[in-house]
C-alpha cells in the first residue's frame, strides 16, 4: 500500500512537471514583441577634451512596460515578464545652435539606470564620423530588472573628435524586445 501510494504521489509529480514544461515551451514559442522608445532631446554639448569621457544627465525614459504588456495582450502583465533585451538604439541630428553635427561624438557609451539596480552598460559607439546619424552596437543583455519598474533611464558617456560647444537637439530612436510567459 506505501509502495503504491509512493507511486501515485511520483508519478502525479512527474505530469505535472510535464505538463508545465510543455505549456512553457508552448509559450516559449510565441515570438517577443517590440516596444519602441523615441523621444526628442537638446543635450548641452561641452567638451573641452578628445581624450576623456564627458557624462550627460539623465535622459529619462520611464518606460510603463506594464501598459505596453496590456496593449499587446491584455491577458499578460508586467508579472508575466521573461525578458526584455535592446534591439536597436541610434541618435538622429535634428538641429544645433553652432552647426554643430553628430560626428563630433567620436566614441559613446550608453548605461541603463533603475532604482536599486547598478548602471549597466547597455551599448556602444566607436569611431563615429556620420554627422546625421550616430548608430549603436547593441550587445545581447538582459535586462529585466531594469523594467520591472517604470522608473528607468539612460546616461551617455561622449567622447568628442574635437573640441567642442554647442547645444545639440537629437531624435533618440530605441527598441526593446520584450518576452511574456504565463
Amino acid at each position: 500500500m506505501k509502495k503504491l501510494s509512493l507511486l501515485m504521489g511520483m508519478l502525479i509529480l512527474l505530469i505535472t512537471t510535464s505538463c508545465r514544461d510543455i505549456v512553457n515551451t508552448v509559450l516559449d514559442a510565441l515570438p517577443p514583441f517590440d516596444v519602441p522608445f523615441t523621444t526628442t532631446v537638446t543635450v548641452p554639448f561641452v567638451n573641452v577634451s578628445t581624450t576623456t569621457y564627458t557624462r550627460t544627465p539623465e535622459i529619462p525614459m520611464n518606460i510603463n512596460l506594464d501598459a505596453k504588456i496590456k496593449e499587446n495582450n491584455p491577458n499578460y502583465s508586467i508579472n508575466n515578464l521573461k525578458s526584455v533585451k535592446m534591439s536597436t538604439l541610434s541618435m538622429d541630428f535634428i538641429s544645433s545652435t553652432v552647426d554643430t553635427k553628430l560626428d563630433v561624438i567620436k566614441n559613446a557609451r550608453v548605461y541603463i539606470k533603475a532604482p536599486n539596480q547598478p548602471e549597466k552598460l547597455i551599448a556602444t559607439v566607436v569611431n563615429n564620423t556620420n554627422p546625421t546619424t550616430v548608430t549603436f552596437t547593441v550587445p545581447d543583455e538582459e535586462l529585466i530588472n531594469y523594467f520591472k519598474t517604470s522608473q528607468n533611464s539612460l546616461i551617455f558617456e561622449i567622447q568628442a573628435s574635437a573640441v567642442a560647444a554647442d547645444q545639440i537637439t537629437m531624435k533618440m530612436n530605441t527598441g526593446f524586445k520584450v518576452k511574456v510567459q504565463l
